[in-house]
């Protein structure tokens, strides 16, 4: 979907079309879950934000400013939902569980890992440190730029080019090219 598209999409909305909505919802709701499992870590909570974010789309359909990117503005968001989703449950945990929910792990895959080959993709991903992965997806997924990557990301765009070839390094070293 073109960013025109999609402010078409968006002006429909703003008109109670649902049906823009669902063209939006097809088009983008494997990225949008994607996003947010790479930083919530659980499918069922990866799905409950899926789900929250396109009813959030519905709701704040004026937030949007066209020109801007439209794959961008919906990571910013979905990135910002998981962030407080995983916030909320924290403190939702518990008393006895000091630490909350397990954050997804920044540690690199161990020697053992880079030696394994004849994964699934999703393995694969599964296996790359969680910037690397998310990064990954958000470029060949939503076809993204990396200036739009790292927009949503605030981070350098030479970080993320940097990231994202490293995590090509290690897809490769698991058989894909």
């Amino acid at each position: 979907m073109t960013d025109k598209e999609f402010d078409r999409c968006l002006k429909r909305i703003r008109k109670k079309d649902k049906d823009a909505l669902k063209e939006i919802y097809e088009e983008y709701v494997s990225f949008i879950y994607h996003v947010v499992l790479d930083i919530v870590g659980s499918k069922e909570s990866a799905e409950d934000v899926t789900s929250e974010f396109f009813i959030k789309l519905w709701e704040k359909v004026d937030g949007y400013r066209p020109g801007g990117g439209h794959k961008g503005y919906m990571a910013t968001i979905a990135r910002n939902m998981a962030i407080d989703h995983i916030r909320k449950t924290r403190h939702e945990m518990p008393a006895d569980d000091e630490e909350g929910p397990p954050l997804p792990d920044d540690t690199a895959p161990s020697p053992e890992d880079e030696a394994i080959s004849g994964l699934s993709a999703g393995e694969a991903l599964s296996k790359l440190k969680p910037i690397y992965r998310q990064i990954v997806i958000m470029k060949v997924l939503s076809e993204m730029t990396f200036r739009e990557i790292a927009s949503v990301l605030e981070m350098p765009m030479g970080t993320v080019t940097w990231n994202y070839n490293e995590a090509i390094k290690q897809l490769r070293r698991f058989g894909y090219d």
